[in-house]
Order: C-alpha cells, then structure tokens, then sequence
C-alpha cells in the first residue's frame, strides 16, 4: 500500500491542528477560571473606573473594561484591571460587582462575575469547534484517499 501526500492533507491537517489548539486553549482557560471560582475566595468590589480600548492605530474605541477595587481577606487593598473589553460595557463606575481570588495570588488570579470568566474560552472553543469540524473530516478523507494511492 502506497501513502500519497497531497496539498489538501496538509491543508486540512493544519485546520485540524489549529482547531484542535483553540479547543485546548478554551478547556485550560475555562478550568482555570472554574478553579478560582470553586477554590478561591468569593467577595464584592467596587468599579472605579474603566478604560477604554484602544485599535492599532491608537485611536480610542467603544470597548470598555471596569477597573474594580476591592480588599482582600488580610485586608489589603487590590486594584484588578479586567482585560475583558464589552460594548456596551458590562460595569458602570460606582457598581458592586462580585468577584474571586486566589489568597495566594490576589493580584493576577481574579475573576470577575459575568463575561470576564466565560469570554475567552467561549471564543477559543468556538474557533476550536469551527476549524476542527472543517479540519478533521476533510482530513480523514484525505488520508483515506492518500491511502487508495
């Protein structure tokens, strides 16, 4: 039995690979954020602001993202800078929003209720379910077809 590689298996075979890394993307970013929620320490902060995202241009877009303050248990004071950017924004300044951390780690490992934990690995797992099932039947096909010679 004689194995032919075509353009088509390369082809699907990286569609299928860059599927298969968004679909592992989501699933660590979505267990991660599922730890701090189930593991870390649930509390209330404040908006105090938000920041506005800004194009490769530079120039200022509708995007917003909260800047939350909140205390932690050992009562110090964190400022957490959320990267999720909504239009139209998810927070206004002055809400109380709930959120978790990690007591180890309170200043990198928050999650933020709402779209802040779901977000990404929402739009990672999508790209992963898209480029895969476009990726792995054409790519099975082709093998079996590289197979039949």
């Amino acid at each position: 039995m004689k194995f032919k590689i075509d353009g088509s298996l390369i082809f699907f075979g990286l569609f299928a690979l860059v599927g298969t890394v968004f679909a592992i993307a989501a699933f660590i970013n979505w267990r991660s954020t599922q730890r701090i929620v189930q593991t870390g320490i649930e509390t209330k902060g404040y908006v105090i602001d938000t920041r506005y995202s800004r194009d490769k241009k530079g120039r200022t877009t509708t995007a917003q993202a909260p800047v939350v303050q909140f205390v932690t248990s050992a009562g110090k004071p964190i400022t957490y800078y959320s990267q999720t950017y909504t239009t139209p924004a998810s927070f206004n300044v002055g809400d109380t929003v709930t959120l978790w951390y990690m007591p180890d780690n309170p200043q990198e490992n928050i999650t933020l209720e709402g779209v802040d934990g779901w977000l990404l690995p929402g739009v990672f797992g999508l790209f992963g379910v898209v480029f895969s099932l476009i990726g792995y039947p054409a790519l099975i096909s082709s093998v079996l077809k590289a197979f039949k010679g």
